[in-house]
């Protein structure tokens, strides 16, 4: 383990009088036996004083072998093994030996001679004795309490099988003894507990040439492969971020070779990574996979994951193939994939979260029947928790990178459409790694029934300016009244302001348009502003009346904002409110089949649904989930009338809602657009779906009337079969007490170029407010925020 060609600049001699010295303090203890074994030994030492001198080499020593060999032999307890255990006596912090056991012997001395052999990690066992020799130096000159024993763990290859052997190295220097060999260097005065013990820091203030060391060390080394490769397993995991890494892999693979002390096995590591109940793969994240090295596994990796799912449901322990005999491939599904491969040995073990899901399989294979045994089987079950917790963490990170480009590149995503978002980052964090230009693979649901409809406050925009118009005035009447009272003025802009408040008055009681909006506000919040600060000043028999007037004012807005706060709060009310109840609603509708739900939220709520195969791959797909979904939209509007109806009285502003649905039987195709982080149509045909949801929410009867009206849902469709499907369910709803009296049917004007839509309105069946608790079993609240 240490090398001739590299000394370790440390003077030594070698010297037994320590030993000796050891041996009268035993016997002049009183221990028993310690005289009758070692006076004899003693006395004839002292019939020979050459012994006891130091000498450079072993060679004075041989002409008394036999006595000093029987004097080292003390050193090591009498249950000592010179053919089991590995142990020597050398010359202190030199590469020669003077005694050695014959497992020492034949693993690490030169061929005929007493030289530790060369060892690659030589500069580390170097190290090692530098920091014993500068310990003995702190217990002999300042005595500081060190222990006079280093202990290191080295790598040594085995010459037969190749793999590492980890050997611990104990070097115990206890029949050491240092002195001054340069009477010119002075020793430090003194050097404290506080001082540092860095080996560069010691060799700066005690230069190791300036002493010498007499006597003899002694090494015991043990092989702590097991425990050792057990950390350098627990190492390279720890630097683990994906399993892909090839150079990680192939160093996982050789520790774990080294740990079960078998150079012909392979190592394979197949992760399961699942995200909305949707198995994801790609060849990056699956190379280091042996089950995935068979075609015919590859071919439906999903089956896959889920038979390894199964196979471990309620087995967490490693399973043994010793032998893939013809009757085994019979009754294990995943034999004949591995067989195919050429594997005749096999360790499976399933690396489970703490939930019971499968997240992987470490594999070890070998292409020798009998290969793997029970012993190895008991050795690798101390570190599957390791490689579970490893691929865990690299799992979490995929998750972490998955879920950084998608809302990156996506946005916010609902669970039904989750595992679509997730397959296309997981593929181009894929072609990322091999390809810096590559793009996101688009994201399409084929063949998918659409649903829209609309809940929207009637009138609002009218509602709007109207609550405007009525601040404005009021605002602009006070200031009229303020400016008439302070009559006449020397001051000329307040006869322009008030001239300019009389014109705005009168144009107000024409109507508003937007141009004079803006220039109306600007026209308060400076000119008639800067009069009634003037005037507050001027004149104090009109102060209490500015005052009042500037109490009216918003400070925020800095003009009067009494009606438009009330209908905006009114507005944020009934959106709130609505968006509570269909969000509760929603949520129970997910539960029978996962679909696409959006909403959007202006003077009102409209949503988008989409429900079709392509979206739940996972699950069997049938149109009566489409049947479902238009019976609840439409339960759902009914429900929001009524709702509404309810809120109505009790807002600041009372605002009515109307609601509408256009009815869509044909599936269309539909792709995320990344610009404008939506769902939008594909195709032409598609297109026109598209346009009309754009265009139906202010379409007109062929008599002139708005479709759209409170206490009513309107249903737009095209095609015959549609209005028959709806009809069935305004049956069942007014035999649920939702509607009342027949449907109104209607033509709708042209809407630019689509022509050819008709309608149906049906009248809610609205109750007096004390009545509005649906009755027992009816479903859907309509009380407010329920």
């Amino acid at each position: 383990m240490l090398t001739t060609n590299t000394p370790t600049g440390i003077d030594s001699r070698l010297s037994l009088k320590p030993l000796a010295d050891a041996l009268r303090s035993t016997i002049g203890e009183g221990k028993r036996g310690a005289a009758a074994l070692y006076a004899p030994l003693l006395r004839d030492l002292d019939l020979r004083p050459e012994l006891l001198e130091p000498h450079r080499d072993a060679k004075p020593l041989q002409p008394h072998a036999e006595l000093v060999e029987t004097l080292l032999s003390t050193i090591f307890p009498p249950g000592t093994s010179a053919t089991g255990d590995m142990y020597a006596v050398a010359i202190p912090f030199s590469h020669e030996t003077i005694y050695a056991s014959d497992t020492f012997r034949d693993r690490f001395l030169e061929a005929n001679t007493n030289c530790i052999a060369e060892h690659g990690d030589q500069q580390n066992i170097t190290r090692a004795m530098h920091k014993l020799a500068y310990n003995l130096i702190l217990r002999q000159f300042y005595h500081w309490e060190l222990p006079a024993t280093a202990s290191s763990v080295h790598p040594f290859a085995d010459r037969e099988t190749g793999l590492t052997h980890y050997l611990e190295l104990n070097l115990d220097a206890r029949f050491v003894r240092v002195s001054l060999s340069n009477p010119d260097f002075a020793m430090p005065g003194e050097y404290t507990t506080e001082s540092s013990l860095e080996l560069d820091d010691l060799r700066a203030s005690f230069p190791i040439g300036h002493f010498c060391f007499e006597g003899l060390i002694v090494l015991n080394v043990s092989d702590v492969t097991a425990d050792q490769s057990i950390t350098e397993i627990k190492n390279a995991l720890l630097n683990v971020r994906t399993f892909s890494d090839v150079t990680v892999y192939d160093e996982l693979q050789h520790h774990i070779q080294t740990f079960l002390g078998l150079p012909q096995v392979t190592v394979g590591i197949t992760p399961f990574f699942r995200s909305g109940g949707i198995y994801h793969f790609s060849e990056l994240h699956y190379k280091n996979s042996l089950l995935f090295r068979s075609p015919e596994a590859q071919a439906d990796r999903t089956a896959m994951a889920r038979l390894c799912q199964e196979l471990f449901s309620d087995r967490a322990q490693p399973m043994l193939f010793q032998s893939i005999s013809e009757g085994r491939r019979a009754r294990h599904p995943l034999l004949p994939y591995y067989y195919g491969l050429g594997t005749r040995s096999l360790i499976l073990c399933p690396l489970l979260c703490d939930d019971g899901q499968l997240i992987g399989l470490l594999e070890i294979s070998s292409s020798e029947a009998g290969y793997l045994r029970y012993n190895h089987l008991s050795r690798i079950q101390s570190a599957v928790q390791l490689f579970t917790l490893a691929l865990e963490k690299s799992l979490e990170a995929l998750a972490q990178d998955i879920d950084r480009t998608i809302k990156e590149h996506f946005t916010a995503v609902q669970p039904a459409v989750e595992w679509k978002f997730t397959e296309a980052a997981f593929a181009y964090l894929q072609r990322h790694q091999e390809d810096e230009t590559a793009s996101l693979p688009p994201i399409t649901f084929e063949d998918v029934y659409p649903l829209y409809a609309q809940i929207d406050v009637r009138n609002s925009s009218q509602e709007r300016n109207a609550a405007i118009r009525r601040d404005l005035v009021a605002q602009l009447t006070q200031a009229q009244e303020l400016l008439n009272k302070a009559g006449r003025s020397e001051f000329p802009m307040l006869k322009a302001v008030r001239f300019r408040v009389g014109q705005y008055l009168a144009a107000l009681g024409e109507g508003l348009l937007s141009d004079d909006e803006l220039e109306l506000y600007n026209f308060l919040q400076t000119e008639v502003d800067a009069v009634m600060q003037h005037l507050r000043r001027s004149r104090p028999e009109l102060a209490a009346g500015v005052d009042a007037y500037l109490a009216a004012i918003d400070p925020q807005k800095k003009v009067l904002y009494h009606h438009r706060r009330q209908y905006e709060e009114s507005i944020t009310r009934i959106n709130e409110t609505l968006d509570r109840f269909i969000d509760r609603e929603q949520a129970q509708m997910q539960k029978v089949y996962p679909h696409y739900f959006e909403r959007y939220v202006t003077d009102g709520i409209e949503f988008n649904m989409y429900v079709g195969q392509s979206l739940a791959p996972e699950l069997p797909f049938n149109e009566i989930y489409v049947g479902n979904l238009k019976l609840w939209q439409l339960t759902l509007l009914t429900r929001a009338a009524l709702l509404t109806q309810v809120l109505e009285k009790r807002l600041a502003l009372p605002l009515q809602t109307t609601q509408l649905i256009l009815a869509h039987s044909v599936p269309i195709s539909v792709s995320f657009r990344r610009k404008e982080r939506k769902f939008d149509v594909d195709g032409a045909y598609n297109i026109r779906y598209e346009i009309v949801k754009k265009r139906i929410d202010k379409v007109k009867t062929r008599s002139g009337e708005r479709l759209t009206q409170p206490g009513y849902v309107a249903i737009v469709y095209a095609q015959q079969k549609e209005l028959q499907e709806y009809l069935g369910y305004v049956d069942y709803l007014r035999s649920e007490g939702l509607i009342e009296g027949d449907p109104e049917y209607h033509e709708l004007e042209e809407l630019q170029g689509i022509n050819g839509l008709r309608a149906i309105r049906l009248k809610v069946h609205l109750h007096e407010e004390e009545q509005t608790a649906p009755k027992k079993g009816k479903g859907i609240s309509v009380r407010e925020g329920s």
